[in-house]
Parts: structure tokens; sequence; C-alpha cells
């Protein structure tokens, strides 16, 4: 007999084959991960979803984990913060959890192995540097019915990470490898002019007046034609990637281990620097020493190094320089330097010269024990936490271009953080069944402490051409740190109540005291949850069914927190500074508000699980509604306080709307060949329904709004309402709907139905085996959002050409009378008080990023026993060629898939980060392939 798993969006159907024709079926009683417990299917009631360790082992090892997760699983929107190797990513479970403008805002809360590790983006952080090949499965907790009983962290919704363990029997060694390389995506829907075409604009430039450009000799035009190259072949390149993992999972009925080690290395796509490497080692233990007592611990650490580039929009960014840097000109000088180029900056120089290196050291962990006091009431202590350390390297060396332009003979800043949190959670549980009824009531207790500390050093001065560390520097420049602290002490309960598996009720309710909040406001309301299902596929009308083999309906209702907040909103903080030689103290800018609360989330959902011929078509549907409020919302100019002073205060609702389906079948299903699809859909609704007393709508940034009434970060712009066909000027639209041929920023309005939220989203893809052979596909899509891309408006920008490069197509300039489908005519000074030159910032580039990507294609062949011989060591080999982001569909004009836009400018303290907002240079998607051998003993 084999067997064989099949997965689709969190539920699994195990089917049992014979050796004859005739193939038989049988639900199993699967267990679903919900955090505090483990659950039957047919005893949930809430919206989950299961992803497979399976579904996520085709990516790249230095793929994240939570990247890997895209397109899995319904109402789970995840792009990533950029293509850099080791990046992590934005996680928007059922839309966007706040309006809290930071990076990892609207995560979700991290479990792993039953260990609460945190909904920050440092929690993410801990989730990726476990190694997926350590994965036993991923759960999704969407609604309050799942989430709730995390209270205050649960907003947002949980990722539940199990990783996996020993099984009885021999020990099972894996040793597998991958290797391959990535590239560049090319570039969409544009191209970049070569040295003829850009000589040939510039002449045209020149003869129409315009300031800053020279004109070209004979002599001059032939050497530079000579010079012809592409900067993307000259600063990028093909990365190689290799990652070795070697696994042991082993046991017996008393106790169970598995032990991992693993390599990964993928040196990116520029020149000239290492993008990432990192070690991972993982011990998991569990063991059953009587009938009454098991325990456990598990064990991971992570080192991890990477080499940073500058992502930010200037001459240092390797990504602009790409598009920047002229093709005529050289990548040398004659004596054989860097050629700065009219940027005025040589990259390659740079990304030699000023490194930029993270090292992280990451170690998690967790110990359990269990003991069964009477028949059916069971105690468990949980003990789980995280060390992490980063420290951060920059260098501008003596005698580089960098130091020449600063003039600070070399310097050095290190960073060095500390972050450490751990929790203790301790549950009572009671479960007692009278004949057909069974009730389940669990009782918690939980404590969580974290710390972070940060000093920062910087030196100038370098004694020595050779010697860069901060003990060389003799000027010191600034030293910097601090120390935070906060605590969270939580109790709740859980109740489940089932009748014969056909109706299912559960209830929570849990309170939480957090630091984190104003001390009239430390203990939070209690955050509740009731849900039902009814399993009608349990009751006798449907047993025997040849149609309908499963039908399950699940309603809840609830409330759930938020506490993913910086330390200090509650207090009121001081600086210490110096007048003269005098130390003074003040008042931070950011004046403490003691009266900071939780942000809360009420939550429906409404769904429906169901399945057909024996589970060949099986499917979900939910229907839920997010209703937010009292979200935590900076307000600048604190009147109060005086004009100089800001605070944070709760403020506002919003509410999310919508509907999730997802569906697979088993098209064809036999002994030795198995084809099946699957799809899943979200449709999302966003409504910003207040933002505060007083106040309807605020510009965020400089391109986006938030109005009461409309979608949260709605584009804020001038509209374009294309060109005069008589003269080639651009003609704006006043704010009244007029028209002007007159630039003016105050003519900003809200684009109605325009922001960087999708409003549909999912995945799908398709699996064939057949004997030893494997296919999958999978393609990713969004569609509805839109993001506004300055890289068009520069590479159109006559007023950049002077010193850089342009699309071909800025050469689709207004020439002749009559022209209305081009650009405007490039010498207007007209167009704006004060004689501003150039395309000015509208919704022309404001861009549909809507895309399909195919994300992954994998195709394999195991050598089983029956292929190798029974004498032979071994028990399988599986090798595999694997593809990642082969294609992409989309009307944007570049890579549509877009979070960060330029990280400098967007993930610092302080800086406003919209996901997807803006494209200007950041690290792009990578293609990359993969060949893969796996050996298992």
């Amino acid at each position: 007999m084999t067997t064989g798993v099949l997965f689709f969006t969190g539920q699994f159907i195990m089917a049992q084959k014979k050796a004859s024709d005739s193939i038989k079926e049988k639900t199993i009683d699967e267990v679903v991960v919900t955090g505090y417990q483990k659950k039957s299917k047919d005893e949930v009631t809430s919206a989950i979803t299961v992803v497979s360790a399976k579904s996520l082992s085709n990516f790249s090892s230095s793929t994240m984990g939570t990247n890997a997760l895209q397109g899995k699983a319904a109402g789970v929107n995840i792009s990533a913060l950029n293509g850099k190797p080791g990046s992590g990513s934005m996680i928007n479970i059922r839309g966007l959890g706040n309006i809290t403008t930071s990076v990892g805002a609207s995560n979700p809360l991290f479990v792993i192995d039953g260990f609460i590790v945190g909904n920050d983006q440092r929690a993410q952080d801990v989730f990726n540097s476990i190694n997926p090949n350590d994965y036993e499965n991923i759960s999704i907790l969407k609604d309050a019915a799942a989430a709730a009983i995390y209270g205050s962290q649960g907003a947002n919704g949980v990722i539940v990470l199990t990783t996996k363990s020993g099984k009885s029997g021999k020990p099972v060694i894996t040793l597998s490898t991958r290797i391959g390389f990535s590239e560049k995506i090319k570039d969409i829907n544009f191209r970049m002019m070569n040295s003829a075409e850009k000589i040939d604009y510039e002449k045209k430039m020149l003869g129409l007046g315009i300031a800053g450009y020279q004109p070209w000799t004979d002599t001059d035009m032939n050497a530079a034609l000579a010079q012809d190259h592409n900067w993307q072949k000259d600063i990028l390149r093909a990365s190689a990637i290799e990652s070795y993992q070697v696994g042991v999972r082993g046991g017996n009925e008393k106790s169970k281990y598995t032990f991992s080690l693993g390599y990964d290395s993928d040196n990116g796509i520029v020149r000239n620097i290492h993008a990432y490497k990192r070690y991972t080692g993982r011990m998991k233990y569990e063991a059953n020493p009587s009938d009454r007592l098991s325990f456990g611990a598990a064990v991971g650490v992570n080192y991890s190094m990477s080499q940073e580039i500058r992502d930010r929009n200037n001459s240092q960014n390797p990504f602009r320089a790409i598009y920047a840097y002229n093709p005529y000109e050289s990548v040398y000088n004659p004596d054989g330097s860097y050629n700065p180029t009219k940027q005025g900056f040589p990259v390659l120089e740079a990304l030699k010269n000023n490194p930029e290196n993270i090292n992280s050291l990451i170690f998690d962990g967790n110990i359990f024990a269990q003991y069964k006091i009477l028949e059916g009431l069971t105690f468990k202590s949980q003990l789980g936490g995280y060390f992490n350390n980063i420290r951060r390297t920059s260098k501008v060396l003596r005698g580089s271009y960098l130091d020449g332009v600063l003039g600070i003979n070399g310097s050095v800043v290190e960073q060095n953080q500390n972050r450490f949190r751990y929790t203790n959670s301790n549950t009572l549980n009671y479960v007692k069944k009278f004949g057909n009824h069974s009730f389940d009531l669990l009782g918690l207790v939980e404590y969580t402490e974290f710390k972070n500390d940060y000093i920062s050093g910087t030196g100038r001065n370098f004694s020595s051409p050779s010697l860069s560390e901060l003990d060389n520097a003799s000027t010191p420049f600034e030293v910097k740190g601090f120390d935070e602290l906060y605590r969270t002490f939580s109790y709740g309960a859980f109740l489940t109540y089932d009748f014969d598996k056909k109706y299912v009720f559960t209830a929570s309710v849990r309170q939480d005291k957090d630091s984190r909040f104003g001390k009239n406001n430390v203990l939070s309301e209690p955050f509740w949850s009731l849900s039902a299902a009814w399993n009608l596929t349990n009751e006798d009308f449907f047993k025997g069914s040849n149609i309908l083999s499963l039908l399950k309906l699940r309603a809840s209702v609830g409330t759930r927190g938020y506490n993913n907040i910086g330390l200090n909103l509650n207090n009121v903080l001081m600086n210490g500074g110096t007048y003269g030689t005098f130390p003074t103290i003040s008042p931070n800018a950011n004046y403490g508000n003691s009266d900071l609360k939780w942000e809360v989330t009420k939550s429906q959902n409404y769904g429906a699980e169901f399945g057909f011929f024996q589970n060949r078509l099986r499917g979900t549907v939910d229907y839920f509604i997010d209703q937010k409020k009292d979200f935590i919302l900076f307000v600048p100019n604190l009147s109060s306080e005086g004009g100089a002073y800001s605070q944070s205060i709760n403020a506002g609702n919003l509410k999310n709307k919508g509907l999730e389906l997802s569906l697979s079948a088993d098209i064809i299903k036999s002994k030795d060949f198995v084809w099946s699809v699957r799809a899943n859909t979200s449709f999302m609704n966003y409504e910003l329904n207040k933002l505060r007393a007083g106040e309807s709508e605020r510009v965020v940034g400089s391109i986006n709004m938030l109005r009461e009434g409309e979608e949260p970060f709605s584009f804020y712009l001038v509209r374009s309402a294309g060109i005069n066909p008589n003269n080639g000027n651009e003609v704006y639209y006043t704010k009244d709907g007029g028209t002007t041929e007159i630039y003016n920023a105050n003519d900003a309005v809200l684009l109605e139905g325009k922001s960087p939220l999708p409003k549909l989203f999912g995945g799908f893809g398709t699996s064939l085996s057949y004997k030893g052979l494997d296919l999958q596909a999978d393609f990713t899509y969004k569609s509805g959002n839109y993001t506004y891309n300055y890289m068009t408006r520069n590479m159109l920008n006559y007023a950049d050409g002077t010193t850089s490069n342009m699309r071909a197509d800025a050469a689709n300039y207004w020439t002749t009378p009559g022209q209305t489908d081009v650009l405007p005519r490039p010498n207007n000074t007209t167009n704006a008080p004060g004689g501003i030159t150039g395309l000015q910032t509208t919704d022309r580039f404001l861009q549909d990023a809507s895309y399909i990507r195919l994300r992954n294609v994998s195709i394999g062949y195991t050598f089983d026993k029956k292929t190798i011989g029974e004498s032979f060591p071994v028990n399988k080999i599986r090798l595999s060629l694997t593809g990642q982001n082969l294609a992409t569909w989309t009307k944007f004009q570049g890579d549509p898939e877009v979070s960060v836009g330029s990280g400098e400018n967007q993930t610092g303290a302080g800086q406003t980060f919209i996901n997807g907002a803006f494209a200007q240079y950041s690290y792009p998607a990578v293609k990359t392939y993969l060949f893969g051998i796996e050996v298992e003993f």
C-alpha cells in the first residue's frame, strides 16, 4: 500500500491506494494547530488556512518563508519588501491592518511551536530566520474566533509555524543541496536609449534652447558612439546561489528528535558585494516518560551576513545608476580609475570602498512540560524566547571617491543592538465527554518581557589608509544609545462544546496589561469571541451521499487588540543636550499620552467548507467584516502643548470587508497519474469611516491622503488634462475642475478609488505527477492597486537628460500642432510659477500596478527503492529543476510588485512608509533558476 497526501488551503485529504485498479478514499481525522491547542478539522469553527511545507519547498533558500507564502492562502496579501536576498515581507491578512505608516505596522502575530514571538518586524525577522526546510506546516488564523485568544496581539491575524518533529522508527537522514543563479527581471514595457539615440536626443534638446545640454562635435560623437554599452551589464551580474542542508529525524514511542544544519549563500545581482549568507541549525526533542508526563524543547540558531547597497534616490544607488548613466560613458577613465560620469559618482568604486555590512545572530528556543493531573485535566507550562544581536558597520574608506567629496579622511559607524524577548505561558486544560457531548475548557495565564539596547559610535579621520576600524579613527564624532523595555501580563479562557462532531460552539475571552500604553489604560478591555459550526455531512441524512462529501457552515464574531506600537508613546521623555559647554535637558518633541489605549478590531466571519465526489472537488468560501476603531494616530503640532510638540492619540475607525474563495480539484486521479488544479482569490473593500474630531482629511507623505469615506491612502495629485495640441504645453485640471497651463501644487485632489491597496489578489496553480515524475506551477496576481512611478517621470523628464540617460520614448514629444498622444514640448518654461521646467508631479505617472506573475515552476523526478534497488543504502533520490518569477504580465512600466520604493527615505525612524505607494529604484525582483538534489537514507 502507498500513501499520498493531497493539500489545499488548510484541508488535507489522505488517499490510500491499493495495487488493484479500484482506489478507495477516506478522510482522516486531521489535526489543525490553532496556537494554544490542536483541534481536529471537524472541531474548527474559525477561518484557518493551513499551508504545507511541501508547497513552500521549491523556493530559493534566500527567499524568506513569509515571501514563499505569497498566493498560497485566500485573504493573505504578501509582497516582498524588495528583491534583495534575505528581504522580509509586507503582510496584510484581510486587508490593511491600520493606518500607521511604518514598516511592519500591519504584521500578524507570529507563533513558532507554541512560542509567541510577537507582531512587529523584529518578530518577522525571527520567523524568517528558520530555514524553510525545517517547516512542517503553517496555520494562518484569520478571524476573531481563531485569533481573539491572543487578545491584544491578534488584531492583524496570526501565523503559526509548526516545525518538523521526529518520528518513531529508525533514524531518517536527509541530505539536500540546491545550486543556481538569479538575474534581474527584464525591464517591462519600456526601453532605455542607446548611445546614438541619446546623442540625437541631446542635439534636439540643445536646438530647442534648453539649458544644460552641450554641443557635440563630430569627433566627440564618433568617440562616444564607439563606447556604446549597457550599464546594466557592467553594474549587475547573474548571482550565484547555493544551499546545503542535512537533517536527522527519529525516535521511538517514548521520545522523538529532529536535528538539522544548513548553509545558504546568494551573492546577489550587484557586482562587488556579497548580498547574503546564513548558517542555520535547529534541534527539537519531545519525550513521554510516563502516561502523565511529557516534555520537550526546541532550539534554533541563525547567523546571517549581508552586504548592503544604498537604497535611496541618488547617484549612490546602483539601481538608479543602471538607468541614469549614459551608454556612451565608459566604466573607466584612461588612467584606469573609475569614471564618475555626468552623475558625478562612480557607483562601482563605492560598492568596493564604501562597504556596509549587517551581521545578525538569532537564538530562538522554547521548552515545555505537560502533566496530566487527573483524567481529562492537564497542566502545561511553556517558556519561549529569542535573542537577536545585530551589528551594522558602515565605512567610507580613506582615499575613496566619496571620502574626497566629504573631505573627512575616512569614517566608520559601528552600531550594535541586542533584542531579547521571552514569554511564559501556563494553561490548564479540562476535557470531558458525556456520550455525544464533549467539553474542552482551557485557562491561560501569560507573561511577556521585551528588552532592547542600542549603541552607536562614529569616528572619522583614520590614522592609516590601510586601517578602518573604530579604534583607528583619530577624531571621535558621535556616540549615542538607548535602552527600552516593556512587559505584558495576560489571562484568558477558551471553551469548545461539541455535539457528536455535528454542532460545535466555541467562546474565548482574554484581558491584557501592557506597559506600552498610558498609565490610565494599562488594562485592556476584554477581548472575546463566539463562534459556531455545523458539520452537515456528519448528519444521518447526508451519510452515504455519492456527490456531497463535505459541507460545514461556520460563523463567528469577536474582538481583537493591537499593541505593535512604539515603546514610549505613553511617556514624556527628556532629551539631553548642550548650550555652549553647559549641559541642558528638555522634553522630547513627541509628547507622551497617558490615556493611550489599544486599537480594537471587531470581526464578523461567515464561511463554508465543501467537498464533492469524495473530495475530488473541494473548497472554502468566507465573507468577513473587520471594523477597526481607536487606531493610533500621530498628531503633529499638538496645540495644547505648543506647536513644537506632537503626540500619538486614539482616533477614528476603519472598515475592511471582503470575500475569500478557494477551490481545488483532482482532474485525474489514478494509480500512476494525478493531475490537480487549485486557485484562491480575495475581493477587498476598504473605507476610512472616521479620522479624528475636527479633522476629516490629512495628507500623508506627499502624494497620499486619508479622508473620511474613502480608501485609506488614496492618491492626492494634480490631474493632468493631457497637452494643448496647438502649442504642446501640458494642461492641468484646477481643484475646481477647470483647466490651466500653469502648474500649481495646490490644485492636487484626492483620486477616488485609486490607492496602493489591491481590490483583488490571490494565486492559482496546477500539479502533475506520473510515477516518479512531478510538475508544479504557481501563479500570483493582484488587481486594482496603483503605484506612483517616479522612475518613469525621471526617465521621461527632459530636464534630467542633461546628466542622465533617458527612456527611448522620451523622444516622442510634441513637435507639430495637432499632436495629442505625445509628451509635452520640452522647451516650455512657463508651466509653473518661478519658471520651473520639466515634467511635474501629476497623475500622468500614476500607473495601474495590477499583474499576473508566474511565481514558481518546478519539475522533479524521484528514484525510489523500486528503481534503485532494495540493496542500495538509499531510500530515495529526488532531482529537481525550479524557476521563480519566470514571467510577468502587467501594464505597469517596470516591476509592478512594489513594496518599498526607496528604503532610506521610507523605512527609517520617523519616516513615512506606505506599502506600494511609489517606485523609485529599490532592489528589483529577480528571476531565479535552481537545480536540486535530495537524498534520503
